[in-house]
């Protein structure tokens, strides 16, 4: 939990302290004075990222030139201090006094999920944010995942890199070489991934579908599926099966005794990654024309997505309002249960969600709140639209 933060020349805010108590701790004021502010400076402290700037320097005030935050955290293994000091040209990040590459190390140890109005796009977006939140996800079950996500990500990058320039020219820098190496490992890194990610899909499917049980209050039922441009529609309960792709099926069948059943797991329930990177490597063999003809790689763990399902329609196009923002909370309530389960209890950051939600998943809301048992921090202009009473106070403007 955080126990107290300092911000200078974050947006609107100039030398300002706040403390933060155990429980729920409820900033209120007028719209503009900088309650989000005070949100988005605790997750950069937490995460070691802005959940609204792309770049830090976006948060500096304008006319400004630099901001600084510090914070003091009570951490399983003790208490934590960082800082933070990002200028136009600059930035010094520190924990406990010693000197950090960049706020990214931060992440994974003192967590924190941020819920918002703008979440409903998690259902209505595209799948690009739903990979962005499954990724996320995946960095707080174990730092090696994340360690794959940014090698998976630099490969691909030098992969089209060089797609480009033979678009372009015929030819590229390395020639064929080169592109065999740069293949082999997007195959053997997106292998890495899938398995990473149907493991999660796995674990986090009933928790996603539970959550909006109890916030729809059991009126309607929603379902998660895997969805990867060499698998096919995934229930991620069930594990991985292979494209309907004849010539693959026979070939492993005939060729190899896989230890996995149809389904794609292995008998023991997990994932084949073996598997994943053959089928894969198939996969790009059928599309290596293609690819060089448009100049960029067509599949892989990049072009996947999470479908959220009810009545057996993607929420995307079928879900109502209320049902795609139910199914958002739902979504980030199970990263707080995955961030809880493998590093510590998350802090909880509600920037005015309970605006958008009628009586009946307000209280809901309240009620999973209650159960995570996290510190959280609530922003909102309306104190009598919170569904319980703070166990502190902050008031602004």
């Amino acid at each position: 939990m955080i126990s107290k933060i300092f911000i200078d020349g974050v947006r609107s805010l100039s030398e300002s302290e706040y403390e933060f108590g155990q429980g729920i701790n409820v900033i209120h004021g007028l719209n503009g004075c900088g309650k989000t502010s005070i949100l988005e400076s605790v997750h950069l402290l937490s995460q070691g990222f802005s959940f609204r700037a792309r770049d830090l320097k976006e948060m500096i005030a304008w006319k400004g030139n630099e901001f600084v935050l510090r914070g003091s955290f009570e951490t399983a293994q003790g208490m934590v201090t960082r800082a933070v000091r990002v200028g136009r040209r600059s930035c010094d990040v520190r924990e406990n006094g010693e000197t950090l590459k960049s706020p990214t190390a931060f992440f994974g140890n003192c967590p924190a999920v941020i819920m918002q109005p703008s979440d409903i796009e998690l259902l209505r977006g595209g799948p690009e944010i739903r990979r962005r939140w499954l990724d996320e996800i995946l960095c707080f079950r174990s730092k090696a995942n994340a360690l794959v996500l940014k090698r998976y990500r630099r490969v691909l990058q030098q992969r089209n890199q060089w797609l480009r320039q033979f678009k372009r020219e015929g030819a590229a820098v390395g020639g064929e070489d080169l592109f065999r190496v740069l293949t082999e490992q997007l195959i053997e890194l997106g292998g890495a991934l899938w398995a990473a990610r149907l493991a999660l899909s796995k674990e986090i499917s009933p928790i996603i579908t539970g959550n909006y049980r109890k916030l729809s209050s059991g009126v309607d039922e929603i379902t998660c599926a895997y969805k990867s441009s060499i698998l096919k529609e995934l229930d991620a309960l069930d594990g991985a099966e292979f494209l309907d792709d004849d010539d693959l099926d026979r070939s492993v069948v005939a060729d190899v005794e896989m230890p996995y059943d149809v389904s794609g797991e292995q008998k023991d329930g997990s994932i084949d990654e073996a598997a994943l990177c053959e089928a894969y490597r198939r996969k790009l063999e059928g599309v290596d024309y293609a690819e060089r003809l448009q100049g960029i790689t067509l599949v892989g763990p990049h072009k996947d997505d999470l479908a959220v399902c009810i009545g057996g329609c993607e929420m995307r196009s079928a879900g109502s309002q209320g049902q795609c923002r139910c199914a958002a909370v739902a979504m980030r309530f199970a990263a707080v249960d995955v961030a809880s389960r493998y590093l510590d209890k998350p802090i909880l950051l509600l920037d005015d969600i309970f605006a958008e939600l009628d009586i009946n998943r307000r209280n809901a809301v309240a009620s999973l709140i209650r159960e995570k048992s996290c510190q959280v921090i609530i922003a909102t202009p309306q104190l009598e639209e919170i569904p319980f009473k703070p166990d502190a106070e902050i008031r602004l403007g």
